[in-house]
């Protein structure tokens, strides 16, 4: 949406876009000034990565990617199999060791500014760089914020109040921001919540929470292995209670968590089911590529 600035050292920048119809050059000027995305954050995103160089359960991320644009009125043209061959070609084309793949469908050049158009299509690729070893190995920290998000169903782009809430995040050396709502637990701002309670795997509903497809793949995953799981509203006391507590993110799979706020939870170590469980992913869905 605009001309990029200056990259962090050694991340080397993209070469090539994908925009309505075409590739173009990635430093290219695209989206015109009307695009209701600009004016009003009316668009839907979603972002998978790769792994061995292959985009990982591309076909879920393509789902819940014309999932959202259907709940927002967004007319996505292109049919999935020949996203996915975009996708393919971008990555090869881009050639990074491992690509992050961003899909953004925005709300077009309104007329007034207020109502939907033609949409806008945009694919950007950018260097992946997976998590660093220490937060598995030691657990990562959240801190909470009270924050109805408005529609969690839909990937939209409307990520303000984690935005406001970053200098929060950075001061206390933790990884996101988790919300709740009037004593309801619900998700971190860019992942999945789950706690564990005497053996049992805890998440909140669907009807509150984004349908991440880490999440999905972790839950299945868990009643393969015969581990319980509940999908149910979690009370904010039960965080305190828990016997250990991870999130699910196509960014940080399935990673412990150790503390929230000034909270330790469980033995403030990652525990057996968050271990296990980022064994079975490593096992089961990455090493299936």
């Amino acid at each position: 949406m605009h001309s990029p600035g200056p990259l962090p050292v050694n991340i080397p920048p993209a070469r090539y876009y994908y925009f309505n119809d075409r590739i173009v050059d990635a430093h290219a000027p695209l989206l015109q000034l009307q695009d209701l995305g600009l004016f009003r954050g009316y668009a839907v995103f979603d972002f998978l990565r790769t792994q061995g160089g292959k985009p990982l359960l591309m076909e879920r991320y393509l789902q819940r990617f014309r999932h959202s644009a259907e709940a927002m009125r967004l007319t996505l043209h292109l049919p999935d199999a020949t996203l996915a061959e975009l996708i393919r070609e971008l990555i090869r084309k881009n050639g990074f060791a491992e690509s992050g793949v961003r899909l953004l469908l925005s709300g077009g050049y309104s007329p007034d500014l207020f109502t939907p158009a033609e949409p806008n299509l945009i694919i950007r690729i950018e260097p992946y760089t997976p998590a660093p070893q220490s937060s598995y190995t030691q657990g990562a920290r959240l801190v909470t914020d009270e924050y109805l998000r408005e529609w969690p169903a839909v990937k939209h782009t409307n990520y303000i109040n984690a935005i406001r809430n970053q200098p929060r995040v950075l001061a206390a050396g933790a990884t996101e921001v988790l919300y709740h709502w009037q004593g309801q637990l619900s998700e971190c701002s860019r992942s999945n919540l789950f706690i564990a309670k005497g053996g049992t795997l805890i998440t909140p509903p669907l009807q509150q929470v984004l349908a991440g497809v880490t999440r999905g793949q972790v839950l299945r995953l868990a009643r393969a292995a015969g581990i319980p799981v509940e999908e149910r509203p979690l009370k904010l006391e039960e965080l305190w209670q828990a016997d250990e507590a991870f999130i699910t993110a196509t960014t940080k799979r399935v990673m412990p968590i150790v503390q929230i706020d000034h909270h330790t939870i469980g033995a403030g170590t990652p525990g057996p089911l968050s271990r296990h469980l980022l064994e079975l992913w490593e096992r089961e869905v990455e090493g299936k590529m």
